[in-house]
């Protein structure tokens, strides 16, 4: 009998756990919807819409969850991503006010779920939904980046005694280069890149490097007048110029090299805290600073990329609309294609040396692929104290020292970036 007892009584606790767990399913928290929004003819793709309204529930309310959903046989099945309404500082946990910003994030749903939690129960309402229209015009990458400015990468053009083989050269792992849109290195998309990484895409999708000048990395002579770290796009113009100095990255090895008709076309802005005094654009910052907080700092959903997207979208039509053919009292944002840290440091230059950006200030990025204008924001999130290779030049003032700026070299760059990008291939 013993041998019979045992299993009959795991067997009836068994049966006592999947009843529990089948309740929990089936549970319903008594929840009433009074929202204003009864049903919506027509919505469009990629934008956002308002719900507004109330619920009321028995007890605390503890979630509010917002999903395009489409009607299969009965039940819904969901299309987009679960959106969540923000519950802050209700002064009564049962009765929300909701004012729902949700972003259309499919074409399929017929339906928008609101689904109410109370502790581990919940209630569903579905207001009907017409039709989605118009196509989604891009996604975003949204996260935080280490870059490090490399030091000259020996090839057969500037250490010949080395390598003696033209075309030939050494291998460089440094995280340097940053691809706005993505590429695809060994079945891995990545973002940031190292020359070894674009060489053997041969520039595809490239847009920037973060480098510290200090010299012609063809010939290796010094380059006087400007000096320490710096964005610069991948123009071979711009990035091999005489004050960038990157000629090594340039270089092609093994038939592989940076291809201008790869790359993006990549521009920056700098937009400068009030340290910088006379000349801050005060309502320009601070436009771009509530921009930059507004945008999730997450991105990993589809509905997130698609909310990132539109919201970056700003910029071109606030700063930049002369690109969208405004004629009254256009914008443009006017923007270069490299942004130096410090203009003017080199030890040979007569100029004072003047500061352009500095830790948690922002620069703007106009990024052109394929004939369309894609926006972003980075901020310097945390950047090398490069004032200890300052030395002083005699009846001109501070400058970085040509010995002391190799100390600035492989160390980390943080960036948070948020920009938008091409649509990802399905």
């Amino acid at each position: 009998m013993k041998r019979i007892i045992f299993p009959l009584c795991m067997m009836l606790i068994t049966v006592t756990v999947f009843v529990a767990c089948d309740d929990e399913k089936v549970k319903q928290a008594n929840v009433q919807f009074a929202l204003e929004q009864t049903s919506f003819e027509s919505l469009p793709l990629a934008e956002p819409i308002q719900i507004t309204g109330t619920v009321t529930a028995d007890n605390t309310i503890t979630g509010i969850y917002f999903t395009g959903v489409k009607s299969e046989g009965g039940a819904y099945a969901a299309k987009g991503d679960a959106q969540e309404f923000l519950i802050i500082n209700s002064k009564d946990p049962k009765n929300i006010s909701v004012n729902m910003e949700y972003f259309v994030d499919s074409k399929e749903m017929t339906h928008i779920e609101v689904k109410v939690m109370v502790d581990k129960a919940s209630k569903s309402h579905y207001i009907p939904v017409g039709t989605v229209t118009g196509e989604a015009k891009g996604s975003a990458f949204v996260g935080q980046v280490i870059l490090r400015a490399d030091t000259l990468v020996w090839n057969a053009e500037n250490t010949p005694d080395v390598y003696t083989t033209p075309n030939t050269g050494a291998i460089s792992n440094t995280p340097s280069f940053f691809s706005i849109h993505g590429v695809d290195i060994n079945g891995e998309k990545k973002h940031v890149l190292s020359i070894e990484d674009l060489r053997s895409v041969e520039g595809l999708n490239g847009s920037f490097c973060f480098l510290n000048v200090l010299q012609n990395t063809g010939n290796r002579a010094y380059i006087g007048g400007q000096r320490g770290y710096m964005f610069s796009n991948l123009w071979p113009s711009q990035l091999g110029g005489g004050t960038t100095g990157r000629q090594c990255d340039l270089y092609e090895i093994d038939g592989k090299a940076i291809r201008q008709e790869n790359i993006d076309t990549t521009e920056f802005k700098i937009i400068a805290g009030s340290w910088m005094g006379e000349g801050w654009k005060e309502d320009r910052y601070k436009f771009v600073d509530s921009l930059f907080v507004v945008t999730s700092d997450e991105a990993t959903t589809e509905a997130a990329k698609l909310k990132a997207h539109y919201l970056l979208g700003k910029i071109q039509t606030v700063l930049d609309n002369a690109t969208l053919g405004e004629e009254n009292e256009p914008t443009n944002l006017d923007p270069r294609r490299y942004a130096r840290r410090r203009t003017d440091a080199g030890t040979t230059g007569t100029k004072v040396m003047s500061e352009n950006y500095r830790v948690g200030d922002y620069i703007i990025l106009r990024n052109q692929k394929g004939g369309k204008l894609y926006y972003g924001i980075m901020q310097i999130a945390q950047m090398y104290d490069d004032t200890q290779t300052f030395v002083e030049v005699e009846g001109v003032g501070q400058k970085i020292g040509k010995d002391e700026a190799h100390d600035l070299f492989l160390k980390p760059l943080i960036l948070n970036i948020k920009v938008q990008t091409q649509l990802d291939k399905k």
